[in-house]
């Protein structure tokens, strides 16, 4: 019987190729015995980190120059435990926040709340009230959120989502009139499996042929607070022919401004949520480097009691001045988090995210669909040309290599989607270029080798 497969190993693998296979084996069997393999994959895991993940998000995608910091004042739990707060949050304590933030210097402020009450007959608070009526013509561009409805077209469970209404809020004649305040849609698109890779640049609301779109807090960034790119005549031109196709049934070109007119924009993002760093990634701002986020808890900036906010105490100028405010929250009844391709992280944080993109997202123009496919089948070709040319081990590494330079380089003309899809495309055909030529060397070596084809020689 030994006698048998040894003469079967000897007919299947011939001694130099049998003695090759066991000096690899014994060198497999040392590093997974000596624990080389678990580092490994605990190297994977560390690269798995949402922090490199996002790094790798902003190399490859990039944030344009002079791109707008976010400052998140962060309501968390501890602001919650600090204010008594239970159920909406105080709006006294929002307003002393968004008031901080004016004061020192911050180009524009969202208070990602909704402002709609409980009841219809709820008072509105009247510290925010007063703040709106008075706000100052030269105070920054304030983004307030709209409470959007939706309803299904057909009234059964499979229907289509379609904005039916517009919450009203009790602030809205105080807000009224007021260039520098605005109403503003958060809406992500929620992907097949729960993520977030996507976010509504646009939500327009129809009442007949009429009807209000809108804005993303980027778009609002992208038209009013992104520096030497003033577009905020050309943003309301934009919204109102948008209220003209979806409600009036208008089709025509529509102005040049903004450059992406799909309503879901891929969103490269920048930071995961780390809660406990303070300040992540440096970006390029106003002529120097910044961080792109800083985080701070709202419960060391503002005190809560009895109906009343004041300050916790001076507060600089640092946090606020040139960056955008985004007063958000996390603590854990808000129900407001996402799963996203860094990890969960709040809605605010994904905001925040979207205001640092806001020109890659507004200005960023997929290629056209003839184009990618031309960028793929280069691609391809490429790839087989080093699986031909090369020896097994230089050819992985150059489709790596090319893989990663094609990426990064589609990645800042196109958006980071159109190069992952591109690469994505490639390396199937790849694959399956692969597949064909290894069954056709199979098919060809039967009448020579039999069912020794299957074996390596």
């Amino acid at each position: 019987m030994t006698s048998r497969l040894r003469r079967l190993a000897q007919a299947i693998v011939p001694g130099r190729h049998r003695r090759m296979t066991l000096v690899i084996a014994a060198l497999a069997a040392l590093f997974m015995l000596s624990g080389f393999g678990s580092s490994i994959m605990n190297a994977h895991d560390t690269f798995a980190k949402a922090d490199r993940l996002a790094a790798i998000s902003l190399i490859l995608s990039g944030v344009p120059d002079n791109a707008v910091p976010v400052t998140l004042l962060d309501v968390d739990d501890v602001t919650r435990k600090a204010w008594g707060s239970r159920g909406t949050t105080p709006h006294a304590a929002l307003t002393e926040l968004v008031r901080m933030a004016s004061a020192g210097g911050a180009r524009g402020i969202l208070v990602d709340f909704d402002l709609t009450l409980e009841t219809p007959e709820s008072p509105a608070d009247p510290a925010m009230l007063a703040f709106l009526q008075n706000y100052p013509a030269d105070a920054p561009i304030l983004m307030l959120v709209r409470k959007i409805g939706f309803a299904r077209t057909d009234g059964a469970s499979g229907g289509s989502l379609m904005a039916a209404s517009a919450a009203a809020s009790p602030y809205d004649l105080a807000a009224a009139g007021k260039p520098n305040i605005m109403w503003v849609t958060t809406l992500n698109q929620i992907g097949a499996d729960r993520s977030v890779r996507q976010i509504r640049l646009w939500q327009t609301v129809c009442d007949g042929a009429s009807g209000m779109a809108y804005p993303s807090a980027a778009l609002v960034t992208a038209g009013y607070l992104t520096p030497d790119m003033k577009h905020d005549e050309d943003l309301h031109i934009f919204l109102d022919w948008r209220v003209a196709v979806e409600c009036g049934g208008k089709a025509d070109a529509g102005p040049a401004w903004p450059p992406a007119r799909d309503q879901a924009a891929y969103l490269p993002y920048v930071f995961g949520d780390d809660s406990a760093s303070p300040a992540l990634l440096k970006i390029r701002s106003g002529g120097r480097d910044t961080v792109a986020l800083r985080r701070i808890s709202a419960s060391r900036l503002v005190k809560y009691a009895d109906g009343h906010a004041v300050p916790a105490g001076e507060v600089d100028r640092d946090p606020f001045e040139g960056r955008i405010a985004v007063i958000g929250a996390s603590y854990t009844e808000s129900a407001d988090v996402h799963e996203t391709p860094l990890g969960t992280m709040p809605g605010s944080v994904i905001l925040a995210n979207s205001i640092v993109q806001a020109q890659t997202l507004v200005e960023t123009v997929p290629p056209r669909p003839t184009l990618q496919n031309v960028f793929a089948l280069c691609l391809f070709i490429a790839f087989a040309v080093y699986a031909r040319c090369l020896v097994p081990i230089v050819a992985l590494v150059s489709i790596g290599l090319t893989s990663v330079a094609v990426l990064v380089a589609l990645s800042r003309s196109f958006g980071y989607e159109s190069g992952l899809e591109t690469v994505g495309v490639a390396l199937t055909g790849f694959a399956l270029f692969k597949l064909i030529d290894a069954l056709g060397n199979i098919i060809l070596d039967i009448p020579k080798r039999g069912w020794r084809t299957i074996f390596k020689t």
